[in-house]
């Protein structure tokens, strides 16, 4: 009998399985929007037979088995196949530039920097650049740019850097992607200086991707956890840190159409019974949802938000 995965959020044991796929499968719709995953990058996967989604019994949270992070050839991959795959700009990053200029931050440190395109915005602020990446494709980029960064976890960054902390520290898309989440949590609170910030987004579970669920991205080696705004606020909670905004992306009614229809077309390539609506009512839900004008006040997009301040004369544990 398998050994039960614990919560990665709450350490409970008990779960339930939502979903599962073999690593074929998932390869099968990386390939449908025109990824091909090396040999290097398919070690991700050798450790599972099958890739199991998990809800937690107690708390609710979303994840998979912890020991399925993609590797460095896997984001290579990605950023070679992929166009855009690190954004120039977001919502996130306006919102972290705009807290960085109005709170008169000297410093920024981007965990999970890609190839710079955040640090790319701060400096033209004036603001100090470093950041973190695992990616050595996308680290060279950014220190091309001549942004100070390197391929380090921000654990191993505070072992070696004891006691460097900075006024900003972001963390853009990258939480769902390491197998400890609440450890990354930590370690980037560590790293914030008392009275700095920390800026956090990750993909909204319960926004666009309740629809979309066999999108690729949401899969490991890519995604290990989904998040909820709950789940940030109990993580801020729990390291003691001030909340002080909570966001997320409105949904716009293309991404309606979209998600629903591709949805259809990737339980097509599994061969699976399609279990979302057909064109005409994709295209039907999509118009109401517009008539109704729901895309100025649902907030159901495709990332949450969470900003929060560390008190002054703290340190978080």
């Amino acid at each position: 009998m398998a050994k039960p995965v614990a919560c990665l959020l709450c350490r409970h044991e008990r779960t339930t399985e939502l979903d599962s796929l073999t690593p074929e499968e998932i390869g099968r719709l990386w390939r449908y929007f025109g990824v091909t995953l090396g040999a290097e990058a398919q070690e991700s996967f050798k450790r599972a037979a099958r890739v199991t989604q998990h809800r937690c019994a107690a708390c609710g949270f979303e994840f998979f088995d912890p020991v399925l992070p993609g590797n460095g050839a896997f984001y290579t991959d990605l950023q070679t196949q992929v166009a855009r795959y690190y954004p120039g700009d977001s919502p996130s990053f306006l919102h972290a530039i705009d807290l960085a200029v109005r709170a008169g931050s000297r410093d920024c440190m981007d965990l999970g920097c890609g190839d710079g395109g955040f640090l790319d915005l701060a400096r033209a602020k004036g603001i100090e650049t470093h950041g973190l990446d695992l990616n050595p494709k996308a680290v060279a980029a950014a220190q091309a740019k001549g942004h100070d960064v390197h391929a380090s976890t921000a654990e191993a960054f505070a072992q070696s850097h004891s006691g460097r902390q900075f006024s900003l520290v972001t963390a853009f898309e990258v939480m769902e992607h390491v197998p400890d989440p609440v450890a990354f949590f930590r370690d980037a609170a560590r790293l914030v200086a008392p009275g700095g910030h920390l800026v956090i987004s990750v993909p909204h579970g319960q926004g666009l991707y309740r629809w979309w669920t066999l999108e690729p991205c949401q899969w490991p080696p890519h995604h290990i956890t989904h998040w909820r705004r709950s789940d940030l606020e109990h993580l801020g909670q729990q390291h003691q840190l001030q909340p002080v905004w909570f966001g997320s992306d409105p949904l716009r009614g293309v991404q309606v159409r979209i998600s629903l229809q591709t949805q259809g077309e990737l339980e097509h390539v599994l061969g699976r019974r399609p279990s979302k609506p057909g064109r005409f009512w994709t295209e039907l839900m999509t118009f109401l949802y517009r008539a109704g004008l729901c895309r100025h006040y649902l907030r159901w997009g495709t990332s949450l938000h969470a900003h929060y301040r560390k008190p002054l004369g703290s340190e978080s544990a």
